[in-house]
């Protein structure tokens, strides 16, 4: 009797909306969703046109991973151990009870000699990002990271060993003249 091959569930979206209690009514996206494995990251996406602005410099730095918009991961790629619904519930409970924050990008760092990775560190709120991981880092969530938790925004990864600290100059210079840029628009972010 020749088995039926077993049917992959396609991965589900949900969008968690976190609105703080001030007059405004402000609202925070935040995703959650789950990827092929049963995993599943939770990140927070950067504001336009700072989004804009960085999606086009990863674009050109790191062709492979284009297709990630720029954001702060809060939890790293991670197995789910429940399924998505109760996981979901964890985090709407979690994000209920934290205030909205504002942060500050800094500067461009690289994480090498470790990965890599360059990155645009995070100055104010890096606290609160930290604060937000080890709330979420919990119960079914839960995981050891093969890295401590650094809030930041990726630009470019995978690099070999000279690639970092030379794009890590170039890009700082990319931003600088993307910050001059963007000043002189008008425009809000």
């Amino acid at each position: 009797m020749a088995s039926e091959p077993a049917v992959r569930e396609k991965p589900r979206e949900a969008n968690l909306v976190w609105t703080d209690g001030l007059e405004q009514r402000r609202r925070f996206p935040i995703s959650f969703q789950p990827m092929p494995e049963v995993n599943c990251s939770v990140v927070v996406y950067l504001p336009e046109p700072l989004r804009e602005f960085l999606d086009g410099l990863r674009r050109r730095l790191n062709p492979r991973f284009a297709n990630w918009r720029a954001h702060v991961s809060i939890l790293p790629p991670r197995l789910l151990s429940r399924p998505p619904e109760e996981m979901l519930e964890q985090l709407r409970e979690r994000c209920l009870v934290l205030d909205p924050f504002e942060t500050t990008l800094a500067e461009v760092q690289t994480f090498w000699p470790v990965n890599g990775v360059v990155y645009l560190s995070i100055s104010r709120g890096a606290d609160r990002l930290t604060e937000f991981h080890e709330r979420l880092n919990s119960g079914g969530l839960e995981r050891v990271e093969p890295y401590p938790y650094v809030p930041h925004v990726t630009i470019a990864q995978e690099l070999d060993e000279a690639a970092p600290r030379v794009l890590e100059g170039g890009v700082r210079d990319r931003v600088r003249s993307g910050a001059r840029a963007s000043a002189g628009t008008g425009r809000r972010g």
